[in-house]
Protein backbone atom coordinates (compact mmCIF):
# COMPACT_ATOMS: atom_id res chain seq x y z
CA UNK A 1 0.00 0.00 0.00
CA UNK A 2 1.59 3.50 -1.46
CA UNK A 3 1.81 6.45 1.27
CA UNK A 4 -0.38 8.62 -0.94
CA UNK A 5 -3.55 5.83 -0.42
CA UNK A 6 -2.39 5.99 3.22
CA UNK A 7 -2.83 9.72 3.26
CA UNK A 8 -5.89 9.81 1.26
CA UNK A 9 -7.81 7.41 4.24
CA UNK A 10 -6.25 9.26 6.92
CA UNK A 11 -7.40 13.19 4.80
CA UNK A 12 -11.31 11.25 4.84
CA UNK A 13 -11.08 10.17 8.28
CA UNK A 14 -9.63 13.30 9.77
CA UNK A 15 -12.49 14.77 7.69
CA UNK A 16 -15.47 12.85 8.98
CA UNK A 17 -16.28 16.17 10.79
CA UNK A 18 -15.80 18.95 8.51
CA UNK A 19 -15.98 16.94 4.46
CA UNK A 20 -19.61 16.93 2.56
CA UNK A 21 -21.24 14.00 1.21
CA UNK A 22 -19.80 15.25 -2.55
CA UNK A 23 -16.20 15.23 -1.25
CA UNK A 24 -16.50 11.53 0.12
CA UNK A 25 -17.69 10.41 -3.01
CA UNK A 26 -15.08 12.48 -5.37
CA UNK A 27 -18.34 14.18 -6.42
CA UNK A 28 -19.59 18.46 -6.95
CA UNK A 29 -22.94 19.13 -5.71
CA UNK A 30 -25.50 19.28 -8.64
CA UNK A 31 -24.51 16.18 -10.48
CA UNK A 32 -27.25 13.97 -11.68
CA UNK A 33 -27.74 10.52 -10.21
CA UNK A 34 -25.51 8.53 -12.33
CA UNK A 35 -22.48 10.24 -11.47
CA UNK A 36 -23.62 9.56 -7.41
CA UNK A 37 -24.54 6.04 -8.62
CA UNK A 38 -20.83 6.41 -10.41
CA UNK A 39 -18.54 7.96 -7.84
CA UNK A 40 -19.79 5.70 -4.81
CA UNK A 41 -19.06 2.35 -6.72
CA UNK A 42 -15.67 3.83 -7.41
CA UNK A 43 -14.78 4.66 -4.51
CA UNK A 44 -15.84 1.40 -2.56
CA UNK A 45 -13.86 -0.78 -5.15
CA UNK A 46 -10.91 1.10 -3.59
CA UNK A 47 -11.69 1.94 -0.31
CA UNK A 48 -13.56 -1.54 0.56
CA UNK A 49 -13.11 -2.61 4.20
CA UNK A 50 -12.29 -6.23 3.09
CA UNK A 51 -9.43 -5.25 1.23
CA UNK A 52 -7.70 -4.25 4.32
CA UNK A 53 -8.05 -7.25 6.53
CA UNK A 54 -4.31 -8.16 6.49
CA UNK A 55 -2.94 -4.93 5.57
CA UNK A 56 -1.70 -1.57 8.12
CA UNK A 57 -2.21 -1.63 11.49
CA UNK A 58 -6.09 -1.38 13.55
CA UNK A 59 -5.98 2.75 13.45
CA UNK A 60 -5.53 2.21 9.69
CA UNK A 61 -8.49 -0.31 9.35
CA UNK A 62 -10.65 1.36 11.73
CA UNK A 63 -10.01 4.63 9.89
CA UNK A 64 -11.12 2.38 6.69
CA UNK A 65 -14.53 0.96 7.94
CA UNK A 66 -15.30 4.86 9.17
CA UNK A 67 -14.55 6.26 5.77
CA UNK A 68 -16.50 3.58 4.11
CA UNK A 69 -19.48 4.18 6.83
CA UNK A 70 -19.96 7.50 5.59
CA UNK A 71 -19.47 6.84 1.81
CA UNK A 72 -22.18 4.57 1.93
CA UNK A 73 -24.16 7.14 3.88
CA UNK A 74 -23.30 9.53 1.62
CA UNK A 75 -24.91 7.46 -1.42
CA UNK A 76 -27.68 6.69 0.05
CA UNK A 77 -28.49 10.07 0.76
CA UNK A 78 -27.73 11.77 -2.59
CA UNK A 79 -29.41 9.11 -4.15
CA UNK A 80 -32.54 9.90 -2.74
CA UNK A 81 -33.88 12.91 -4.41
CA UNK A 82 -35.94 13.70 -1.52
CA UNK A 83 -33.11 13.35 1.05
CA UNK A 84 -30.94 14.94 -1.19
CA UNK A 85 -32.83 18.22 -0.94
CA UNK A 86 -32.80 17.39 2.43
CA UNK A 87 -28.95 17.66 2.64
CA UNK A 88 -28.75 20.24 -0.02
CA UNK A 89 -30.63 22.84 1.98
CA UNK A 90 -29.04 21.68 5.80
CA UNK A 91 -25.41 21.99 4.04
CA UNK A 92 -26.29 25.63 2.96
CA UNK A 93 -26.12 26.25 6.50
CA UNK A 94 -22.90 24.81 7.31
CA UNK A 95 -23.77 21.05 8.40
CA UNK A 96 -21.59 18.08 6.55
CA UNK A 97 -24.52 15.26 7.66
CA UNK A 98 -28.23 14.93 6.70
CA UNK A 99 -29.61 14.40 10.60
CA UNK A 100 -29.96 10.96 11.86
CA UNK A 101 -33.56 11.78 11.94
CA UNK A 102 -33.88 12.61 8.48
CA UNK A 103 -31.93 9.71 7.20
CA UNK A 104 -34.33 7.45 8.93
CA UNK A 105 -36.72 7.96 6.44
CA UNK A 106 -37.95 4.45 5.88
CA UNK A 107 -39.14 2.74 2.54
CA UNK A 108 -42.94 1.51 2.11
CA UNK A 109 -43.60 -2.31 1.65
CA UNK A 110 -44.54 -1.72 -1.62
CA UNK A 111 -41.14 -0.07 -2.36
CA UNK A 112 -39.42 -2.82 -0.79
CA UNK A 113 -41.21 -4.75 -3.45
CA UNK A 114 -39.24 -3.40 -6.27
CA UNK A 115 -35.14 -3.94 -6.34
CA UNK A 116 -33.74 -1.47 -9.00
CA UNK A 117 -32.67 1.57 -6.80
CA UNK A 118 -33.38 4.15 -9.52
CA UNK A 119 -37.33 1.87 -10.37
CA UNK A 120 -37.86 2.40 -6.53
CA UNK A 121 -37.46 6.16 -7.13
CA UNK A 122 -39.80 6.37 -10.58
CA UNK A 123 -42.45 4.21 -8.24
CA UNK A 124 -42.25 6.99 -5.32
CA UNK A 125 -42.22 10.07 -7.64
CA UNK A 126 -45.12 8.17 -9.94
CA UNK A 127 -47.41 7.48 -6.83
CA UNK A 128 -46.76 11.27 -5.52
CA UNK A 129 -48.25 12.73 -8.88
CA UNK A 130 -51.11 10.20 -9.09
CA UNK A 131 -51.69 11.64 -5.73
CA UNK A 132 -52.02 15.29 -7.56
CA UNK A 133 -54.18 14.00 -10.27
CA UNK A 134 -51.17 14.22 -12.32
CA UNK A 135 -52.15 11.06 -14.23
CA UNK A 136 -49.62 11.88 -17.85
CA UNK A 137 -46.95 12.40 -15.40
CA UNK A 138 -47.65 9.53 -13.18
CA UNK A 139 -47.61 7.52 -16.31
CA UNK A 140 -44.24 9.08 -17.47
CA UNK A 141 -42.57 7.98 -14.04
CA UNK A 142 -44.41 4.43 -14.01
CA UNK A 143 -43.28 3.46 -17.18
CA UNK A 144 -39.64 4.80 -16.43
CA UNK A 145 -39.80 2.45 -13.37
CA UNK A 146 -41.33 -0.68 -15.48
CA UNK A 147 -37.97 -0.31 -18.32
CA UNK A 148 -36.02 -0.50 -15.27
CA UNK A 149 -37.73 -3.40 -13.40
CA UNK A 150 -41.28 -4.91 -13.86
CA UNK A 151 -41.85 -5.00 -10.32
CA UNK A 152 -45.63 -5.86 -9.47
CA UNK A 153 -45.90 -2.57 -7.43
CA UNK A 154 -45.07 -0.26 -10.88
CA UNK A 155 -47.54 -2.59 -13.29
CA UNK A 156 -50.28 -2.40 -10.29
CA UNK A 157 -49.88 1.75 -10.48
CA UNK A 158 -50.18 1.73 -14.07
CA UNK A 159 -53.27 -0.19 -14.00
CA UNK A 160 -54.78 2.27 -11.60
CA UNK A 161 -53.31 5.04 -13.81
CA UNK A 162 -54.91 2.84 -16.89
CA UNK A 163 -58.21 2.71 -15.38
CA UNK A 164 -58.24 6.81 -14.04
CA UNK A 165 -58.30 7.25 -17.68
CA UNK A 166 -54.98 6.53 -19.04
CA UNK A 167 -51.83 9.06 -20.37
CA UNK A 168 -54.22 11.11 -22.87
Amino acid sequence: MDASFTDEIMRLFNGLDELSYYEYLGLRPGCDYVAVRDGFYARAQRFHPDRFVALGGDSLRSAVYEVYKRMTEAYNVLLDPELRVAYDRQAGSGEVRLSEVARARRTTAEEREVSNTFARIYLRSGKKKLARGMLLEAWIDTKLGLSLEAAPPLLAMLETIDKQGGAR
